[in-house]
C-alpha cells in the first residue's frame, strides 16, 4: 500500500503580536489587524494549500465566578506567570462574614450533636426524671384536685370569711367610715388584712373547682419543657440523625462561603504569559466575563483555516509536515498531524476542517507570535513533502505546466 505523507507550510504574516517589554503605562485595547483573504492552490499533480496560523499549545481566557470589585491586579501584559500566581482579587469583606457566620453556625450545630451524644450520669437522669413527674403531678392536682385539697381550700376560705367577718364587726363599733379618724384606728388596719387574707383564699379556691386557662396552658408547658429536658439526656435514633443533618448542611454552607472566598483570587491555573489583561482596580467586573487570557507561549502549534473537505480525505493523523515562515526568514520546522478536528464549519460557502499540527522542536519558536498566519501546500506522492511560501513568493509559484484550480 502506497504511504502518503502530508506536509504543510505556513507562510506567516503578523496578525497579532505580542508586546512583552514597556508595560509601565496603561494599557489600551487594539483591534486586531483584518485578516487578507487567501486562496488555497490544489494541483493535479496532489499538490494541496492550506492557510494556517500559530497557536499555542495551551491558553485560557479566565474570569472570576462571580461578580463584584476588583480589588488588585498584581499583573502586567506581557508578564510571565508561574501556575499558583495571583492575577486579580475582588474586594472580600462581605464574603469574609458570611465565612464567619457559616463557621458560628456548624459550631452551634455541632455542640447540639455533641451533647446529644454524650452520656448522661445517673444522678442528671434521675434529676430530670424527677422534674417530670413533679409537672405531671402539677397538672393533674390542678386538672383534678383531691377531696383533701379541695377540702383544704374550704377551710381556708371559710377561715377567713370568719376573721373578715370579726374585723368588720369591731370596725363599725367605732363608728367604721363614719369617724373622721377611723383610719389611723387598729381596726381599720385589721379589717384591710382580713379583707386581703379573705381574697386570696377565695382566689386559691376558685383556682381549684375552676382553673383559668393561662394556668392550664402553664401547667402543660412545664411538662413540655421537662420532657425536652429528659430527651436530651436521652436522645433517639431520629434525634441523632436530626441533629447530624443540621450539622451536614452548616458544614456545607461553611464550604461554599469558604470556596466563594477562595474564589475571589483569580490564580494562574499553568504557567504561561499574560497575553490579554482587560481589567483594573476599582472596577466592577461581572460573573464569568473573561478579564485575563493567558497562554503557554514555550509550546506552539500549528492550526489549518481553510482546509477544505475536498482536501480532508488525503490527510491522515501521524503524516509528517514541513512548515516554513514567510516572515520568519530562513526558518522551516517540521512536526506530525496531531489531530484533525472532525466536525467542519462552513466558511463562505466551503466546508472548512481544522488540522492540528504538533511541532518537533519549539526551540526556533522564540519570535513566534499567537496568530501568525499564512498559506501552506504539499505534494501527496512526494515521499519528502515540497513546500511552497507565500503567493507572493515567485519561487513558489507553480510552472505554466501545472494546472491548478482557486477556491475561495
Amino acid at each position: 500500500m502506497k504511504k502518503i505523507v502530508i506536509g504543510l507550510v505556513l507562510v506567516v504574516l503578523v496578525f497579532a503580536a505580542i508586546v512583552l517589554g514597556g508595560c509601565g503605562g496603561t494599557q489600551s485595547p487594539t483591534q486586531p489587524t483584518p485578516t487578507p483573504k487567501s486562496s488555497i492552490a490544489i494541483k493535479a499533480t496532489g499538490r494541496i494549500s492550506a492557510e494556517g496560523k500559530v497557536v499555542p499549545v495551551r491558553s485560557a481566557a479566565l474570569g472570576f465566578q462571580s461578580g463584584g470589585i476588583v480589588a488588585q491586579v498584581p499583573v502586567a501584559l506581557g508578564d510571565s506567570a508561574e501556575a499558583g500566581k495571583l492575577l486579580a482579587a475582588l474586594e472580600t469583606r462581605q464574603l469574609e462574614l458570611q465565612l464567619a457566620q457559616s463557621e458560628a453556625n456548624l459550631a452551634g450545630a455541632q455542640a447540639k450533636l455533641n451533647q446529644l451524644k454524650r452520656s448522661p450520669t445517673a444522678e442528671d437522669l434521675a434529676a430530670a426524671q424527677q422534674n417530670l413527674a413533679s409537672a405531671q403531678a402539677a397538672y393533674e392536682s390542678l386538672m383534678r384536685p383531691s377531696a383533701n385539697e379541695m377540702a383544704a381550700v374550704k377551710a381556708d376560705l371559710e377561715k377567713s370569711k370568719a376573721l373578715l367577718d370579726q374585723a368588720t364587726a369591731a370596725y363599725e363599733r367605732i363608728g367604721g367610715d363614719s369617724n373622721p379618724h377611723s383610719g389611723a384606728t387598729p381596726q381599720r388596719a385589721q379589717l384591710q388584712t382580713a379583707w386581703l387574707d379573705y381574697e386570696k383564699a377565695l382566689t386559691q379556691y376558685n383556682a381549684k373547682i375552676n382553673p383559668t386557662n393561662a394556668q392550664v396552658q402553664q401547667a402543660l408547658a412545664a411538662i413540655q419543657n421537662a420532657k425536652n429536658q429528659l430527651a436530651k439526656l436521652q436522645p433517639t435514633a431520629e434525634d441523632l440523625a436530626a441533629a447530624q443533618a443540621s450539622v451536614n448542611a452548616a458544614q456545607a454552607a461553611r464550604d461554599l462561603a469558604a470556596e466563594h472566598l477562595k474564589n475571589a483570587k483569580l490564580v494562574a491555573p499553568f504557567s504561561g504569559r499574560v497575553t490579554s489583561l482587560d481589567v483594573k482596580a476599582g472596577e466592577f467586573v461581572a460573573a464569568g466575563a473573561p478579564i485575563v487570557r493567558l497562554a503557554d507561549t514555550a509550546n506552539w502549534q500549528v492550526e489549518t483555516t481553510d482546509l477544505t473537505e475536498l482536501n480532508i480525505v488525503n490527510t491522515r493523523e501521524g503524516d509528517a509536515v514541513i512548515v516554513t515562515f514567510d516572515a520568519i526568514p530562513n526558518l522551516e520546522l517540521t512536526g506530525k498531524i496531531a489531530r484533525i478536528k472532525g466536525y467542519g464549519e462552513n466558511k463562505q460557502g466551503d466546508i472548512v476542517y481544522t488540522l492540528v499540527i504538533a511541532l518537533d522542536r519549539q526551540s526556533n519558536l522564540q519570535r513566534a507570535n499567537w496568530g501568525l498566519r499564512g498559506r501552506s501546500s504539499s505534494d501527496a506522492k512526494n515521499a519528502r513533502n515540497d513546500i511552497s511560501g507565500d503567493s507572493r513568493d515567485s519561487r513558489k509559484r507553480p510552472s505554466g505546466d501545472d494546472r491548478q484550480s482557486r477556491i475561495g
